[in-house]
């Protein structure tokens, strides 16, 4: 297991810092570079995408990038047992990497703007390297990836943080990225180039409250941060708020190996309790689907479709492309809900159960959804009421992109509400509650914590 060699103090100094030289003004630095580039993206038929083919299957003509297949799936998890749906295909693993620098005694992480043409705030902050191997083998022909070699070929600088996590189980089959945190010594200059820039903790935590503006790739990776580590004493130094204090005490609550066992063997059990039995189909062969030269899309409107993209920009690689995308229906929502006990704020995960999730079943927050995706209240999944909760209880609330990437306008809200101590909340058997601290660790471990989760833990710096 992979655990962070720097201390909480490091990062906690660093998430209570908000004004550095190098980035006074991150916002204004986002606003400079998305005016200092040229952007088109326009949504187009699938069957006008020139290098891709559209038959049992969407493929890109060269066989690498991602691909788009037919699923079918039977499961005993939630109240629909069995459908059809596209999935995307992406087999390769890309690298998700952030540097992190000590500069003037506070620990930096070096973000670059990037456009990603399904954002809905095209120019968001993502990791110094975001690429998968088709990207930075060049098989588009275009740039070569930045700081890559850090990432690859690391030598003697630190890595804080190498693991294989998953991404968006429910749209993609079997997905996995390299999440990496690698520290720079302080005496290593690193050029800086135009689109980069270094941006302490607590200037992320603020672009991460105003939302849209740092995306989920460099996301799931500021979820590895863990402000303790074992034999640190707890403790809260000059958290901005109440709710921050809580945070951090919860980061802290250090996890024994004995509560680590327990959360395993109860997450062990729940994978044993569902099963979910996922075939390779073709995309013609989907019940309750159209398939199309126009898109391929839901014959009553549910879910999302996958359409076209044709797309321009001069800061990319490659500064024209097109592609198939996911768009899912709006008014996606998660939910973290959060409550204090024996002076621990701990949090309520459920096991959840996606189609195309590599082991079956991984950690998700209190509630996960799409409101269109229900039929109707008895479709809801459980404590889904709790949305409806007082407003004075939310201490988080923030709409996120998803992976621009892959998915256009995939804009989630996020939400933590925290409920009174002796608010009463019967959960499933499948739901259990969880310190910050534990729930890192079981997320060091694997693929037990979802994207999704993972994203909004991000949020919670």
């Amino acid at each position: 297991m992979s655990i962070l060699i720097t201390g909480a103090e490091d990062f906690l100094s660093s998430a209570r810092t908000v004004v550095t030289p190098l980035t006074p003004d991150p916002e204004t630095f986002l606003k400079e570079r998305e005016a200092a580039s040229l952007f088109r993206v326009e949504e187009v038929p699938l069957g006008s995408l020139a290098s891709w083919h559209l038959g049992d299957g969407l493929r890109h003509s060269s066989g690498r990038f991602f691909g788009i297949e037919g699923l079918c799936v039977r499961t005993n998890f939630g109240t629909t047992r069995q459908w059809c749906q596209p999935i995307i295909v992406q087999p390769e693993i890309g690298v998700l990497g952030i540097l992190v620098k000590r500069i003037n005694g506070v620990h930096h992480f070096l973000m670059q703007a990037k456009m990603e043409p399904g954002n809905s705030s095209l120019v968001q902050y993502c990791a110094t390297v975001q690429a998968t191997p088709s990207n930075y083998q060049r098989v588009h022909g275009g740039r070569a990836t930045p700081y890559l070699d850090y990432f690859l070929t690391p030598g003697t600088r630190v890595v804080l943080f190498d693991q294989l996590l998953s991404e968006h189980s429910s749209w993609y089959l079997y997905k996995r990225n390299r999440n990496m945190i690698v520290e720079i010594p302080a005496h290593e200059e690193v050029p800086i180039a135009d689109d980069f820039t270094w941006l302490t903790l607590g200037q992320l935590r603020h672009l991460l409250a105003q939302g849209n503006r740092v995306n989920m790739n460099a996301r799931t990776v500021l979820a590895s941060i863990l402000y303790a580590v074992p034999g640190t004493p707890h403790g809260t130094g000059s958290a901005s708020t109440a709710f921050h204090a809580d945070i951090v005490r919860s980061h802290q609550r250090h996890a024994s190996d004995g509560e680590v066992a327990s959360a395993m063997t109860w997450l062990i059990d729940q994978k044993a309790r569902f099963s979910l039995d996922v075939k390779r189909i073709s995309l013609r062969d989907m019940t309750g689907w159209v398939c199309d030269e126009e898109s391929i899309r839901h014959d009553e409107g549910h879910y999302f479709r996958i359409v076209g993209l044709s797309v321009g920009a001069t800061s990319r690689e490659v500064g024209t492309w097109e592609q198939p995308m996911l768009r899912p229906n709006p008014g996606n929502v998660v939910c973290f809900v959060c409550r204090r006990h024996r002076d621990t704020l701990q949090f309520l995960v459920q096991a959840m159960a996606q189609p195309g999730a590599t082991d079956r079943v991984e950690l998700a927050a209190t509630v996960q959804l799409t409101p269109g995706n229900y039929h109707g209240p008895q479709d809801l999944p459980p404590l889904a009421d709790l949305l409806d909760s007082d407003p004075s209880w939310v201490v988080v609330d923030a709409v996120q992109s998803e992976d621009g990437g892959r998915f256009r306008h995939a804009d989630t809200r996020n939400l933590v509400i925290q409920v009174p101590d002796d608010h009463p909340i019967e959960a499933p058997a499948n739901y259990r509650w969880m310190s910050l601290g534990l729930l890192n660790r079981v997320m060091r471990l694997g693929y037990y914590v979802n994207v999704e989760a993972r994203s909004l833990m991000a949020c919670l710096l």
